[in-house]
């Protein structure tokens, strides 16, 4: 029998039907052929149990490939846009506004550089803590209120990219030290612009209003596109009237910052388009004349009303007390607003438009013109003056009434021009109610109230400024609305008509209505819309809008009957309460009025005094009033007087 030698590196299995196996190394052959245990391969064992682990890893994948399309596709450019304002952004570059200026050509309002410190939320440090300990540093060094800002934070959220105001109008001081901090303090900066800058400032106040920050308020009712978050807009007076005009373009900054806002360089720029210029029809030389006179007299509350009577235009607007509109453009601090809502005279409130008060006798100028116009009434008609009106009863013949005139003894026989020289109050009793001795019948409530409201009283005259009131044209109907709960009250009485007939009583107006009466009446009977702006400047020096003088009133009087009153008015000024204007270098006419207000006490009267110049000409109406200034030739004359002395000086064009 032959025998083969056996080759120790090759191992023969019963598993002749796997021929693909290969041989196994030389120290696996060794180990196998010593060994007792049956031959296995691998695959021949029982596998585990890994079908938890595969479910694991399927949902693992599965949660991972949503959300990178929830980031990617769903919010992928919201995610991209805030990645990339990481990088480049866009700075708005506030506009400066306008400038304002008075008809002569001087400026009223322009433009000053103001520091003021601003917050990016996205910037901020996202930790709370980190946050809080941020912000406690900088109020610390800059003097801000943590909480204010931390509330505008979260209610703008901390993704967005509108600065918000921290400080407004920081010193030079405060700019300089932030700028060797700045990399203390991640999310703010400090940006240089341009804020108003008043002259003359409390002279002017009531006039050109104030700027101040945009409110939230503000940007809802405002076109987005062309205001900041941190922008100025006209909040009061012609600032807010004409904002439209006085608004610029702001301009952009395309600038790369990193991850925590810091500049690092600038990629573009688009400058800002600075706004249009106004010109005013306020004369800067009188406004400051009727106001330092004014306040001169020791009047703590007055007002002043200066016109063209041609053409509607405001040539002077004072009201006393004035206030700093400097503190608003600049930031007004509590303190400061606190003070002016304190102040017991009214700082803020704007008495030439707003203020409504008796207008006494300037009244009788309408009386008599209503008077001639119904026919009740003539140059030649003679009212006697006793001094005293006495009305019996109608009930009760034996209870009388007794209506005063400003005389006690009685100013004697009063023709038309004799009683608006002397302003009679008795023959104007008679002309507004009538009496029983009398052959005059007297208008009546019901039309003197027609001829008030065809003066354009109890409706606004609409001057370009906010805030202004229609006063009160009081008549049986209306006193029966206002006191509909007191069946006393609400009855109107003979003494009611007699009141409202020389401008007491109920009846209210308002000093730049007793202007505009004036000067229908200088004017011939024509009203013109009040303006204080002339016209509208563009960057070229163009003029790109004009105000064109408009009509409020006309065709209601007869001619001879304006040259009647016309007349009176000048005896005023020769024989009457206005002498003080007989030596003027210019001819003048004019009405003077004292009015009661406190029922306490008959002697406080605000004193009232209209006039204008030339009489053959008028150019001019000034109504000024003095409250509780007692007699109006003495306190409001004077101050018309001087006025019109310096016009005629300065401006009269002859």
């Amino acid at each position: 029998m032959r025998f083969s030698a056996k080759n120790p590196f090759e191992v023969k299995t019963s598993f002749q039907a796997r021929p693909e196996r290969k041989s196994l190394d030389w120290e696996e052959s060794a180990v196998d052929s010593q060994s007792s245990i049956n031959e296995l391969y691998d695959e021949d064992r029982r596998a585990p149990a890994f079908a938890w682990l595969r479910a694991g890893l399927f949902l693992v994948f599965a949660v991972f490939i949503s959300r990178i399309f929830y980031l990617q596709i769903i919010h992928g450019q919201t995610f991209r846009a805030l990645s990339e304002s990481n990088r480049i952004r866009s700075q708005s570059l506030l506009a400066p506004r306008g400038l304002i200026f008075s008809r002569d050509g001087q400026i009223l309002a322009q433009n000053t550089a103001s520091f003021n410190l601003v917050a990016v939320p996205f910037d901020l440090p996202k930790n709370a803590g980190q946050l809080s300990e941020e912000l406690d540093r900088a109020a610390a060094t800059f003097g801000f209120d943590k909480n204010a800002l931390l509330a505008k934070i979260k209610s703008a959220g901390q993704n967005q990219l509108e600065p918000i105001m921290v400080i407004q109008d920081m010193s030079q001081e405060q700019a300089i030290l932030f700028e060797t901090r700045a990399t203390e303090f991640l999310g703010l900066s400090v940006r240089q612009i341009p804020i108003r800058q008043y002259a003359d400032a409390p002279v002017f106040s009531h006039v050109l209003g104030y700027t101040g920050l945009v409110s939230a308020e503000d940007l809802q009712r405002l076109d987005k596109d062309k205001y900041d978050a941190v922008d100025y807009i006209g909040k009061l007076g012609i600032e807010a009237v004409y904002e439209g005009y006085l608004h610029g373009g702001n301009g952009q900054d395309l600038v790369e910052v990193d991850a925590s806002g810091k500049l690092l360089d600038v990629l573009g720029q688009k400058l800002p388009q600075a706004g249009n210029a106004l010109k005013l029809n306020i004369d800067k030389g009188l406004q400051e004349k009727l106001y330092n006179d004014l306040k001169k007299g020791g009047n703590s509350k007055a007002a002043a009303v200066a016109l063209d009577p041609k053409t509607g235009a405001i040539l002077a607007l004072v009201s006393l007390p004035g206030f700093d509109n400097n503190l608003f453009a600049h930031g007004i601090k509590q303190r400061d607003y606190s003070q002016l809502l304190g102040d017991k005279n009214l700082p803020l409130f704007n008495r030439a438009i707003a203020g409504t008060y008796p207008p006494g006798s300037t009244v009788k100028l309408m009386v008599a013109l209503a008077a001639l116009q119904e026919g009740l009434v003539t140059p030649s008609t003679v009212i006697n003056d006793r001094g005293v009106l006495v009305i019996p009863n109608q009930f009760n013949p034996a209870v009388s009434y007794n209506f005063y005139g400003w005389k006690r003894d009685g100013l004697g026989p009063m023709n038309i021009y004799s009683a608006i020289a002397e302003s009679s109050d008795i023959y104007f009793y008679v002309v507004a109610g009538g009496h029983p001795s009398s052959p005059v019948k007297g208008l009546g409530a019901e039309k003197l109230a027609e001829y008030y409201k065809k003066f354009n009283l109890g409706s606004a005259t609409g001057i370009d400024l906010p805030g202004e009131k229609t006063g009160v044209v009081a008549d049986p109907g209306w006193k029966a609305r206002y006191f509909k709960n007191d069946p006393i009250l609400s009855k109107w009485y003979l003494g009611d008509t007699y009141h409202i007939g020389i401008g007491q009583g109920d009846m209210l107006v308002t000093p730049l209505q007793v202007a505009m009466w004036t000067s229908i009446i200088a004017n011939n009977g024509v009203g013109m819309v009040p303006r204080v702006l002339d016209s509208v400047v563009g960057d070229s020096g163009k003029e790109i809008f004009k105000n064109q003088p408009k009509v409020l009133v006309n065709n209601f009087l007869k001619e001879e009957n304006l040259k009647i009153v016309q007349n009176g008015m000048r005896q005023t000024i020769f024989a009457g309460s206005g002498r003080q204007l007989s030596t003027l270098p210019v001819s003048s006419a004019g009405k003077t009025g004292t009015s009661q207000f406190d029922g306490s006490d008959p002697k406080r009267t605000h004193a009232w005094f209209t006039a204008y110049a030339p009489f053959e000409d008028p150019q001019i109406v000034i109504t000024v009033l003095v409250e509780a200034g007692g007699e109006g030739h003495v306190a409001a004359v004077p101050v018309v007087r001087d006025a019109l002395a310096w016009w005629a000086d300065n401006r009269y064009k002859k």
